[in-house]
């Protein structure tokens, strides 16, 4: 029992008293175990192990400095010649790789997608193409004349002829009388631009043109390389689409001929439409009959 005892009183924690007027003893103590411990030596370690990382990060940075100055003068030249060029590549033509379709295909692609679109296919388009004389010999070739008249065209037709449109080329497509529409004649401008469709363009009597069709026909007289004849005969122009008209002339690079006739172009519309044409290097051949321009013959001058 005696040794029992003896053993669990040496495993029980001893408790020291101090007074507190003898304050230095405690702060000894304390500072005896914060000396001792491990925690600071390690902090200590790493503190100078950061001080070295950042001392080389800071010289690596130095040396990373772009230089700012040459020792020597540098300059590019280029050739004045063309004797460094060694391909010259032209822009490939859509559908010109592909095999030539006969008419009779191209008709039928035409019906489908008319079907496709819930359409009715015109019967001037059936004829024509079932009739006309296909004399092509390659994609370059161009048919003589398609020709929509009076005929109510809206963009599902013009999507379906974009099938016969990127199929063949003619020299006129023939819209006159027709009844077109701003959104129609955007795209029909579209793929005639893409396609190279015609060199000659009849788009009389057509008074459903706009601001935006205007802007479509602007944007298609600047882009287009292959249209030569413009025909614009029977149209109302008002001040704001004189403008747009004449504007869009300017930007033109191939049209040489334009048919104006029958416009009612008098008074001030025709000396704004004379002042904005003579900025028109291209056009060589104007026509203007039956306009009542016989009380202005100054403006013409």
């Amino acid at each position: 029992m005696s040794t029992e005892d003896e053993s669990n009183k040496s495993s029980l924690p001893i408790l020291h008293f101090i007074n507190k007027s003898n304050t230095t003893e405690l702060t000894s103590i304390h500072n005896n175990d914060i000396e001792s411990s491990p925690v600071e030596d390690t902090k200590t370690e790493l503190s100078s192990v950061d001080d070295k990382n950042i001392k080389q990060s800071i010289e690596n940075d130095n040396d990373e400095k772009p230089i700012k100055t040459v020792s020597h003068s540098r300059r590019v030249h280029f050739p004045t010649d063309d004797s460094q060029l060694r391909i010259i590549s032209d822009a490939p033509e859509p559908l010109s790789n592909r095999p030539l379709l006969s008419l009779g295909v191209i008709l039928q692609r035409y019906r489908a997608a008319c079907q496709r679109l819930q359409i009715r296919p015109f019967n001037c388009l059936l004829d024509q193409l079932t009739t006309m004389d296909d004399g092509r010999k390659s994609f370059h070739d161009r048919l003589d004349c398609l020709k929509i008249m009076n005929e109510k065209i809206d963009i599902r037709h013009v999507d379906a002829f974009e099938e016969i449109l990127s199929r063949c080329r003619f020299h006129t497509l023939n819209f006159e009388s027709s009844t077109i529409d701003d959104l129609a004649l955007t795209q029909l401008f579209d793929i005639i631009e893409y396609y190279e469709s015609c060199t000659h363009i009849n788009l009389s009597n057509n008074r459903l043109i706009g601001f935006q069709g205007y802007q479509a026909l602007t944007k298609y007289l600047r882009k287009t390389i292959c249209l030569e004849r413009l025909d614009m005969n029977l149209i109302r122009f008002d001040e704001n689409s004189i403008l747009s008209f004449t504007r869009s002339l300017r930007l033109s690079t191939t049209l040489y001929e334009l048919h104006v006739e029958s416009c009612q172009l008098n008074g001030k519309n025709l000396q704004k439409f004379i002042q904005n044409l003579r900025s028109c290097i291209c056009l060589r051949e104007l026509y203007l009959c039956d306009n009542r321009t016989y009380d202005n013959t100054l403006l013409l001058n």
